[in-house]
């Protein structure tokens, strides 16, 4: 699951102080450019996204979620 926040440090926060979850991968900034994970995220939001922030979590249950900020 991903959702999209406006604010990726306070949306961490958030979601592993009142809810619980786990931090898996903390915030790391994505850049559009030729490297694998630059080609894949081109391939899936298209040419222009620039940068975005992203953060993986887990809930108690298991459930995967990723946290996106993007610069738009």
């Amino acid at each position: 699951m991903g959702i999209s926040v406006t604010d990726l440090d306070a949306a961490v926060k958030f979601y592993t102080e009142v809810m619980g979850w786990y931090l898996i991968m903390p915030q790391t900034t994505i850049e559009e450019d030729d490297s694998p994970i630059g080609v894949m995220c081109t391939d899936v939001f298209g040419a222009g996204w620039s940068f975005f922030r992203i953060a993986h979590l887990s809930t108690g249950d298991r459930i995967g979620v990723e946290i996106f900020e993007f610069n738009n």
